[in-house]
Order: structure tokens, then sequence, then C-alpha cells
């Protein structure tokens, strides 16, 4: 059974380029992309039946040499060597109830209500928001999905015409989410959200099996909203050791005299 370590490490591996040979000739086009297995497990200095077993999801808890070999081996940046630690030997282990409501944690919610700079809210684990300002309101009236942030990326029609950025905001969301589970990712309402909207959206099934965790557009929201036209946000994630999974998202306009960027 394949583990969120293994498609991590499968993912990694498909997305390197061979190297040229010595004579600077290309290597011969190959039937699958990337590298083969036992060309990592060769650069990690590992045997090729252990790399598999690491993949195929037989063998899920590496010394953390084994990781740092395979870090090198796979050219991973800083952050995609953090998540892969952490799926080989999380930090914590951290389970809501399945079904039960989440309130929003109050140090963020009084973040969120004092914050008069742009639109504000709150996020839980698999992105369902938990409160939101009067200017995050007025962002998200015009969509017919909301309530998860996942879903109107994916699902709702206005989503590719709102965001002009959308591509690399859906994949910051996806790497956002990545991380934030790490090998909790088997939680069921994660799962139920995350096979919804496999079955829903191409797009998401894409950036979603790249695993790419590493990913960042700047923190710049480009928007294009049917009431105040334009609009250019930049933004942050803020989280609270009190409440781990949550996570209170502020904009700050970086237009000038924004209708949505005023105090409420």
């Amino acid at each position: 059974m394949t583990t969120t370590l293994g498609e991590f490490l499968r993912a990694r591996r498909e997305a390197i380029t061979p190297r040229p040979e010595r004579d600077g000739t290309l290597p011969p086009r190959r039937r699958t992309p990337g590298l083969r297995r036992e060309e990592v497990a060769a650069r990690a200095g590992i045997s090729a039946d252990y790399y598999a077993r690491l993949e195929q999801g037989r063998e899920n808890h590496p010394s953390g040499q084994v990781l740092d070999a395979l870090v090198v081996a796979l050219g991973l940046s800083a952050d995609e060597a953090g998540y892969l630690h952490d799926l080989s030997t999380p930090r914590h282990r951290w389970r809501c109830r399945t079904g039960s409501p989440q309130d929003p944690a109050e140090y963020l919610r009084l973040l969120m209500q004092a914050w008069r700079l742009g639109p504000a809210y709150i996020v839980n684990h698999r992105c369902d928001v938990l409160a939101e300002n009067p200017q995050a309101s007025l962002l998200f009236e015009q969509f017919e999905i909301t309530g998860n942030i996942l879903r109107l990326i994916f699902l709702d029609p206005e989503a590719k015409s709102f965001w002009v950025n959308w591509e690399s905001y859906a994949k910051m969301t996806v790497a956002t989410l990545h991380r934030i589970m790490g090998a909790d990712i088997d939680q069921p309402d994660v799962v139920e959200i995350i096979d919804e909207l496999s079955g829903k959206s191409t797009d998401f099934v894409r950036m979603w099996r790249s695993h790419d965790v590493g990913f960042s557009d700047g923190k710049v929201k480009r928007l294009k909203h049917r009431d105040f036209g334009e609009l250019e946000f930049g933004y942050e994630l803020l989280s609270a050791a009190s409440a781990p999974g949550q996570v209170l998202v502020v904009h700050t306009s970086m237009n000038s005299l924004l209708p949505i960027g005023q105090s409420a």
C-alpha cells in the first residue's frame, strides 16, 4: 500500500530530468518520466530494494542519514526536505473528530476581527472557512460555492476568471494543504474532500499528484472582481500553537483607494 512518503518520493523522482552522459549526449528517450528507482538509490548510496520498499510503502521510517542522502539525490529544496523529514518522523500527530464542527481559535478570531487592512478569514486543516471579516464576505459574494476554499478554487465556475494568477494560487493552496497535513493526510474528513475534488477536477488531480510542497507565488493575489474591478493583495498565513491545523489568512491591499480594503 503506497504511503504519502512513497507518493512524494515517486513524484519527486519522476520530476527529475536525467543528466546528460559524460560525453554530453542526452540519455535515450524513456517510456516513463524522470529517473529510475535504481538511479535514485545509487545517488543516495542505498540499495535499490530498500528504495523500492520506501516508494511502495513497505518501509516508512528511514533513518535521518538516509533522508539526508535522499534530499541530495533528489535535489530537494529546503521546503521539500523539511516535508520529507516530517513524513518520515512526524513531529506531531493530531486528529480532528470527524464530523464535529470546529470553532475558530479565540486568538485567531480576535486578530481577524481587528484586521482593517483588507479581507481576513480563518480556515481549518481541510480549508473549510470557519470565520470571515466583512471585507472577506464582500470578496466571496460573487461565488456560487463558498464555505471551503478548495471547492471554491477548483469547482466554482467563476474561479478561473476571478483569480488572474489562478494556476499559481491553486498550486500554492494545494502545496499548503500537503504541508499542513503531512503524514496525517489519511484523516477521513480530508480523504473525503480529496476524493470529491479528484472526481470533479482534473486540475486538482494534476496538482495533488505532483506533491509540490515548495511552490511559492510571491504571496500576491491578483483578482478581477465583478464589482470592484482589478484588485491586488499581498497576503500572509498565520497560525496559533493552541489550534493546530487552523490558519488565519490576512490580506493587505496593494491598490490605492480600494473600497474592499476600507475599514468596515
